[in-house]
């Protein structure tokens, strides 16, 4: 076993996916010498130089290479230095990627994976910051990942390459250098398969059904709440779609109660969509209404004023006594640091919710 950061496990994923299938590439803005935006990579361009390839700014341009050569049989691996430049290859991405096994007669798989580091983390504000898996979760032929620790990122990572759907592949920039773990040796039995969520703490409670930087806040609270005698269930789904409903479910019968939280925006957020499903099948194991976190209805700003804009630990703990009833201790009640959103919702009222 290595026991590895995040991004050096998943350096390591695709160093030796890319040593096992010539078919596999890596690309994108700065990836070459410089190793990438995201997680800096130099292994790959050091030992595959004629495989990574470093594109020009121009995530339309190169998608859509990507898509051309995943048509052709190639694995290409295509890294955006901020998610929210996916807008920029849309196009690309809902036509080109998505359609094209189903339009081909199911004769033209399109086996490539869209990387890039989402959310809070970089104080560069609005057009750097947002967590897009909402945008991209009605797409039909879509897969999205939401790894947030090592030994997952590399299992799953090894399985994203050898697929042969189009995979999303979200990172979470505040936790990329921070989660630790045990990482196998190179090994076939590593991969983990998509759609196979993670209790990641039992409990009897409350159900906490959340990924990223939330989950790691989740997995805080659940500790801090534990020592108040107060017993929280957290589920880490790890791919968004396909997306382990069985799991939640199972867990709900057990507690009956369920709060969901992210850090991407609450209005139309990927956890809308675990409480339809969740009311759908199981609306009658439910003791109180579902809490969604998230956050608010409005653009991230610049500098470390992010932090007071989405939800924390906190938020968290104040979501889960909610729900069940309980008191706040004073620590907890006097938590809460300048109401930013107050203040925006001042100057623009109708932009945030």
């Amino acid at each position: 076993m290595r026991h590895l950061n995040y991004a050096q496990a998943l350096e390591a994923a695709v160093f030796e996916e890319m040593q096992r299938d010539g078919k596999v590439y890596y690309m994108g803005e700065d990836v070459g010498v410089f190793g990438g935006a995201i997680s800096k990579m130099y292994s790959l361009y050091k030992t595959f130089p004629e495989r990574v390839i470093d594109t020009p700014l121009d995530e339309k341009g190169f998608t859509g290479v990507a898509v051309g050569m995943a048509w052709m049989g190639l694995r290409p691996i295509v890294e955006f230095m901020y998610p929210d430049f996916i807008v920029l290859a849309m196009n690309e991405i809902a036509h080109g990627a998505c359609k094209q096994y189903w339009l081909s007669n199911q004769k033209c798989p399109v086996p490539m994976v869209i990387r890039s580091c989402q959310g809070i983390g970089s104080q560069c504000g609005a057009h750097h910051s947002e967590c897009i898996e909402g945008w991209l979760m009605n797409y039909p032929g879509l897969k999205i990942a939401v790894p947030t620790f090592p030994d997952d990122a590399y299992g799953m990572m090894k399985y994203a390459v050898r697929d042969n759907d189009p995979v999303v592949w979200l990172d979470c920039r505040t936790t990329i250098y921070t989660t630790e773990a045990d990482v196998p040796e190179e090994a076939e039995n590593a991969l983990i398969p998509f759609g196979q969520a993670r209790i990641r703490r039992e409990g009897t409670d409350v159900t906490i059904v959340a990924w990223h930087k939330l989950l790691t806040d989740a997995l805080a609270a659940a500790e801090d709440l534990e020592k108040q005698g107060i017993s929280c269930e957290v589920i880490d789904p790890r791919t968004l779609i396909p997306f382990d409903i069985e799991t939640v479910l199972a867990s709900i019968r057990k507690t009956g109660h369920l709060i969901i939280a992210h850090e991407a925006n609450i209005r139309g957020g990927f956890g809308a969509e675990i409480a339809a499903q969740v009311l759908e099948r199981e609306a009658g194991a439910l003791k109180t209404p579902i809490t969604r976190i998230g956050t608010p209805n409005t653009f991230i700003p610049v500098g470390t004023v992010e932090w007071q804009i989405v939800p924390d630990k906190m938020d968290v703990i104040h979501a889960v006594k909610g729900t069940l009833g309980k008191e706040l201790t004073s620590e907890e009640r006097g938590s809460t640091e300048v109401d930013v959103i107050a203040e925006l919702k001042k100057s623009r009222p109708n932009d945030v919710e």
